[in-house]
């Protein structure tokens, strides 16, 4: 008679020859066997990332429930550059199945996997996550103009990239070439920028800056200063900044022109 049993977890298993008619046998005796159900374990949960710095961030990843009937000896995270085959291994032995990553290049993406190891063998990875280390924000927008006076300008522009981390400081800086600025303006919306030579060009930028740092500057637009008038010097017409002076001190005058019926400031 031939009997099946299964047997679903490591477990001694008896057979029995009794003693009545088994002398041929070898009878009576019983016979023990070892059946080793031990296998890999299952794959691990997604790796979480948390955090997050431009060069670290802590990769955390749950044990699978079924761990193959046997203790889970190693832990590995492995993780790469999006944009490189090459791959990185670290082993996790801490019970709590996390790690700080170190040495992650700023705004970059990495995949993330895990897989533990019993004494059968690694699992398969877990699933892949990609995460994203912080940068400092993206240059902004151009500055554009409005309410171009003789001595003023309100200025505007639109963020960047936050670089993953929310802004915390603007400027918007200005001076007379087109190098770096040589005056900075804090910006917190549209600005107006007073104290500046009428008739004059001047070169404006703008940045934002996030934790991580100032971002670059942004791209140069100019704008020039309004004058007034213009009058005529050996035969050749040249912008003039008109002045009228009132209770004896000379100041600079806004003059108004009429065209075609309105009257208008004149530049």
């Amino acid at each position: 008679m031939i009997r099946q049993w299964a047997v679903s977890y490591s477990q001694s298993v008896q057979w029995r020859l009794d003693a009545t008619g088994t002398t041929g046998l070898g009878g009576p005796t019983v016979f023990t066997v070892w059946i080793d159900r031990h296998r890999r374990p299952d794959e691990p949960s997604a790796c979480r990332a948390s955090a997050i710095t431009a060069t670290s961030m802590v990769i955390k990843f749950d044990d699978p429930a079924d761990i193959g009937g046997t203790a889970i000896l190693e832990r590995q995270i492995t993780y790469r550059k999006t944009t490189q085959a090459v791959e990185d291994q670290i082993s996790i032995s801490s019970w709590d199945r996390n790690s700080t990553i170190l040495g992650l290049s700023p705004g970059t993406s990495y995949y993330f996997w895990a897989r533990v190891r019993n004494e059968v063998g690694w699992s398969t990875y877990g699933p892949r996550i990609t995460a994203t280390t912080l940068d400092e924000p993206d240059p902004p927008g151009v500055v554009s103009f409005s309410e171009v006076q003789q001595r003023s300008v309100k200025v505007s522009f639109v963020d960047g990239d936050t670089g993953g981390t929310a802004i915390t400081g603007r400027q918007v800086g200005y001076s007379l070439t087109t190098g770096l600025p040589t005056t900075l303006v804090t910006y917190s919306g549209p600005t107006t920028i007073s104290g500046l030579q009428p008739a004059t060009k001047y070169y404006f930028r703008s940045r934002t800056r996030n934790s991580i740092g100032w971002g670059n500057w942004g791209p140069t637009s100019s704008v020039t200063t309004l004058a007034g008038v213009r009058i005529k010097v050996d035969g050749v017409w040249k912008t003039a900044i008109p002045y009228v002076k009132v209770a004896g001190v000379w100041k600079i005058a806004r003059p108004w022109g009429r065209q075609f019926g309105y009257w208008e400031e004149t530049t």
